[in-house]
């Protein structure tokens, strides 16, 4: 575990010691956590004579003792007892010390054995022992990742808990499948119909919901379910698709007369667009269309934004490529069938000098007004030979009229299109420090955003993170602790070992985290990040270590879920693929796997699906 990050993990978190006469020195304090936290390797190597004299030093010699023990190292260990003895550390300190790194010895043991019960009872006992105060179900669960990454491992995602007593209890979440439905075998030989970025992958419209992914490349399947009696449709649209760009996924829309619009195939290439010939059908369809036929030459990531209050279907996308673009919307009139263009781009970086840029936008949210608000990150050219990623700083807008106006979280307007240069930056990310684009953001009660990403740690480890509005400033949290560095360089879709984060917020504010990775196995997965107040955020001492919501490995697949059936009925659907993603896009031949459509109910939204 990336000691750094742990220690971030758990701001706040440190107390002083339980048992000494006075408060530990800042030198002892950075050991204790380091203890607390990992008990690596790092902690046999301080200096003793950096913590002067007195209970101190004997306390440090005592944590060096316990680590020595554990490296096999009973030399070091017995001179690091006399010397704990020499400068007054208590006996029965000293013994909590030695029996708490036993018990974490037993706990690497048990993981090795995949003992999973001795895991949680051992690593449970190590930090009760310690003789220092400490919120001890956050510091288990740091525990856990940290020596489960030492060893190379991965924490299973049902782990018990160690019973914490009045202490405290640690936080879990209560997943229940209710419905998996086999929607074929189709193309998987990249993450073409699992990219993050389509908006929508899966949609609730007027009790039916639809989808749509690639066989092959001649094949794009539309799906229709009735949520009333899970009754599914299909429809195979016949065309030529280029399925070895994962860019050129598909994303879907419905206008108020109930009408289907499908987008598909795109990057930086012409629009390709289609809607439904009846309402409610997708068993016929139009030609090809153009929309408005301005600025559609050079189309990446449509966006649909459906239709709400006095607003209607709205399609947001990229004009241009990924260094130099702008940000475009359209909105579309049911009485005339016709698109209608805005008069400016919202965001763009395709003017500036001497260098140009492009705006990545988060999926856009809707307020419970009819706000739109966005989120994004800023990327110019690749970095050095390596050609590292260049995304930097995160930046938000919000619109109450659709797209025409724009303001800042203060309230300021901006003058369009939004730059570089006058948006407002509301978390500063410097270029090269793999911070992700196209991730996800989410409301809570308050109508104030909530954004998910992840870039680098202090110490290069690229990190989920959490940021939040107030209502008065922004606010921010790390929510992993993984100890493996990567780096985003290169062209095309990247091989990554996680992935984007998906937002979810349920009724009573509880902010969910979906992805998969290196710490679930792959498997799609689930983490509350806190049950309180999110205006209350001091840390994430609810955060929960992750639940698998499909059982399955999904390979390198992001999250697609349908965000308009969770506002309403607090079911989560998500789209479920086992994908392939060679780097680069790099595609050697054709895969298949199943495509799933499943539905899941989460902790306080349990009854409320059985109902």
């Amino acid at each position: 575990m990336n000691p750094k990050a742990a220690e971030r993990l758990a701001a706040g978190a440190r107390a002083p010691r339980a048992d000494f006469g006075s408060d530990a020195g800042e030198a002892l304090q950075r050991v204790i956590d380091q203890w607390q936290f990992r008990a690596g390797p790092s902690l046999s190597r301080p200096d003793l004579h950096a913590f002067g004299g007195g209970r101190d030093r004997g306390s440090a010699g005592g944590l060096r003792a316990a680590v020595h023990l554990q490296l096999g190292d009973d030399t070091a260990a017995w001179e690091c007892i006399r010397l704990a003895r020499e400068s007054g550390c208590e006996k029965q300190v000293l013994l909590k010390i030695l029996v708490s790194g036993v018990h974490n010895t037993l706990g690497r043991i048990s993981a090795l054995l995949q003992q999973e019960q001795g895991v949680a009872s051992h690593f449970g006992e190590a930090i009760a022992l310690s003789p220092f105060s400490c919120d001890r179900a956050l510091f288990e669960r740091a525990r856990t990742h940290a020596q489960y990454s030492q060893l190379g491992a991965t924490v299973p995602l049902t782990l018990p808990q160690a019973s914490h007593g009045s202490e405290g209890q640690s936080t879990t979440i209560n997943v229940q499948q209710i419905a998996a439905f086999n929607l074929g075998d189709a193309w998987s030989a990249n993450t073409i119909n699992t990219v993050i970025f389509r908006h929508h992958g899966v949609m609730t419209w007027n009790n039916l919901q639809y989808t749509a992914f690639y066989i092959d490349k001649s094949t794009l399947r539309i799906v229709q379910r009735d949520l009333r009696n899970d009754a599914i449709k299909t429809f195979d649209l016949p065309g030529e698709y280029n399925l070895r760009d994962a860019h050129n996924s598909i994303s879907l829309g419905a206008d108020r007369t109930g009408h289907i619009h499908i987008s598909y195939d795109h990057h930086a290439s012409r629009l390709r667009y289609r809607r439904s010939k009846l309402p409610h059908s997708i068993l016929e369809w139009s030609e090809e269309l153009a929309m408005t036929g301005h600025n559609e030459e050079s189309v990446t990531y449509p966006t649909f934004i459906l239709p709400r209050k006095d607003f209607p279907l709205t399609i947001l996308y990229r004009d241009g490529i990924h260094n130099k673009g702008s940000a475009r919307i359209k909105t579309y009139d049911e009485d005339t069938e016709l698109w209608l263009d805005a008069p400016k781009p919202i965001l763009s970086g395709a003017d500036q000098k001497p260098w140009t840029s492009n705006a990545y936008w988060n999926n856009p949210v809707i307020g419970p007004d009819g706000s739109l608000h966005i989120s994004f990150v800023w990327r110019g050219d690749a970095l050095g030979e390596d050609q590292l990623l260049n995304n930097s700083g995160l930046g938000y807008a919000w619109s109450p009229d659709n797209g025409l106006s724009w303001f800042s979280s203060l309230g300021r307007p901006y003058k369009l299109p939004i730059t570089q240069v006058n948006a407002e930056s509301i978390w500063s990310v410097p270029p090269g420090s793999n911070l992700i684009n196209q991730t996800s953001m989410a409301l809570d009660s308050h109508g104030r955003p909530h954004i998910a990403f992840y870039s680098n740690d202090e110490d290069g480890v690229p990190q989920y993170q959490h940021i939040w509005f107030t209502g008065k400033a922004w606010k921010h949290q790390f929510i992993s602790s993984r100890s493996a560095p990567f780096t985003l360089k290169g062209g095309g879709t990247l091989q990554i070992p996680i992935s984007r984060p998906e937002m979810v917020i349920g009724r009573s504010d509880e902010v969910y985290m979906i992805y998969r990775g290196d710490l679930t196995g792959n498997r799609m997965s689930i983490t509350l990040l806190n049950s309180q107040s999110p205006q209350l955020f001091a840390r994430p001492r609810n955060e929960s270590l992750p639940v698998a919501l499909w059982s399955e490995a999904v390979g390198f697949a992001e999250p697609i879920l349908d965000r308009g059936r969770w506002a309403q009925s607090g079911v989560l659907t998500l789209l479920i693929q086992h994908n392939d993603q060679p780097d680069g896009d790099k595609v050697e031949q054709a895969q298949m796997a199943t495509v799933w459509l499943v539905d899941v109910c989460i902790d306080s939204n349990l009854q409320l699906c059985k109902s």
